[in-house]
C-alpha cells in the first residue's frame, strides 16, 4: 500500500469504523455488555479510620413511584421516609458510629427513562441536619400531569441511576448501600441480574424494601401474596450484609423503615443483620411478633427448622429482545 492509500484509502475507513463503534458503546450506559470488566469503585469495610472526612454509611434511598403506586401512596411514602429519619432511634444509630457522620441521598424512580434525584448526597453529623433532610423529603410534591407516575417498573435502571448518585460522594465510607423499595417486580428496562452483577462487582450492597399489596383477588395465574418479597430476595438484593425487610402494605412502611434504617446503619456482622431481618420478615402474624426497633440489637432466635425449599423467582431476564440481550421486551 502506497502513502496515498494509507492516508486516504482503506486504513482510515477502518479507524473511522472503530471510532464509531467505540462512541456507540459509550453512549449507552444502561446497556450492559456480558463480557464487560467492572472496576471496583467502592470498598465497604475498608475505610481508613484515621481519615477525618470519612462517613460511616453512604446510603441512597431509591423509592418506587411507578404506575402501581397511587398519588396518596406516593405522599404516604414520603411522609414515612421523613418520619423514619426523624425518629431519634434512627438518628442515634446514624450518628453513633466511629465517624459520627452519615451520607444520604433520596431519589424516586419508575420506568426505564424516569429516575429523579430529589436530594443528592448530603453529609450529616447532627440530629438537626438529619431532621432538615427529612423535612426536605416531606416538601416534595407531585408535578401536574407528570408522566413519571404512569410508567412501568424498571428496577434495573433505577439501580444504575442510584449508583450514579452514589458516585457523587467525594469522601470514603465504611458501607456503601443502595436501599430500593417497590410494590412490584421488574417489567421494563434493563435486566436486573446483569445490573446486580455490575453493582456487586463495584463493591456496593443492595438492600430491599418490598411492599406487599393485595390488589384484588388472586387468580390461578398470580403468584402468592409474597411474590414481591421473594423477587427482591432472589433477584434484587446482594453484596456485603445485604438483606430485605418486608412491609405488609403501605401502612407498614414507616415502622419497617425505622427498623431498616437502623439495621443499615448498625456496625454489626452481616450474619447478625440477616438473622434480625429474617425474624422481622417472619413476624407477620400474632404468633411470631416482629423484633421492635427498641431492642433490635438483641439477636433473634435461630428459629428451629429450616424454611421449606421453594422455586426461585423469574427475575425477568429471560424475556429479552434480539437487538439487546439485556433489555426487557415491553
Amino acid at each position: 500500500m502506497n502513502t496515498r492509500d494509507a492516508l486516504f484509502g482503506v486504513q482510515p475507513l477502518r479507524w473511522l469504523l472503530a471510532l464509531t463503534l467505540l462512541c456507540l458503546g459509550t453512549l449507552t450506559p444502561n446497556h450492559i455488555g456480558a463480557q464487560e470488566q467492572v472496576t471496583p469503585r467502592y470498598a465497604s469495610g475498608q475505610v481508613d479510620i484515621h481519615n477525618p472526612n470519612r462517613v460511616d454509611v453512604a446510603l441512597v434511598l431509591a423509592v418506587d413511584v411507578s404506575s402501581s403506586v397511587k398519588s396518596h401512596e406516593r405522599r404516604f411514602q414520603r411522609e414515612a421516609y421523613a418520619a423514619a429519619l426523624s425518629d431519634p432511634r434512627v438518628a442515634g444509630m446514624a450518628l453513633g458510629g466511629g465517624s459520627g457522620r452519615i451520607a444520604i441521598a433520596y431519589m424516586e424512580w419508575s420506568g426505564r427513562h424516569y429516575q429523579r434525584v430529589h436530594l443528592p448526597m448530603r453529609i450529616m453529623s447532627t440530629p438537626q441536619q438529619i431532621a432538615r433532610f427529612a423535612d426536605d423529603i416531606l416538601a416534595i410534591e407531585d408535578r401536574t400531569a407528570d408522566p413519571m407516575y404512569v410508567q412501568p417498573t424498571a428496577i434495573g435502571n433505577a439501580l444504575l441511576a442510584a449508583e450514579q448518585v452514589m458516585a457523587g460522594l467525594q469522601v470514603p465510607a465504611r458501607d456503601y448501600v443502595i436501599d430500593i423499595s417497590g410494590d412490584g417486580v421488574l417489567n421494563d428496562g434493563t435486566g436486573i441480574l446483569a445490573v446486580r452483577e455490575r453493582l456487586l462487582a463495584m463493591g456496593l450492597t443492595v438492600n430491599g424494601l418490598p411492599i406487599e399489596v393485595a390488589y384484588g383477588q388472586p387468580n390461578a395465574d398470580q403468584l402468592s401474596f409474597d411474590r414481591v418479597s421473594r423477587y427482591y430476595e432472589d433477584c434484587v438484593i446482594g453484596g456485603p450484609g445485604a438483606f430485605h425487610l418486608v412491609a405488609r402494605g403501605f401502612n407498614d412502611v414507616r415502622e419497617t423503615l425505622i427498623m431498616k434504617l437502623m439495621l443499615e446503619m448498625a456496625d454489626m456482622r452481616s450474619e447478625e443483620k440477616s438473622r434480625i431481618a429474617s425474624a422481622w420478615n417472619g413476624g407477620n402474624d400474632s404468633t411470631a411478633p416482629r423484633i421492635l426497633p427498641a431492642n433490635m440489637i438483641q439477636l433473634a432466635p435461630n428459629g428451629g427448622s429450616e424454611p421449606p425449599q421453594r422455586p426461585r423467582s423469574d427475575c425477568g431476564d429471560t424475556r429479552v429482545s434480539s437487538a439487546n440481550p439485556f433489555m426487557i421486551v415491553p
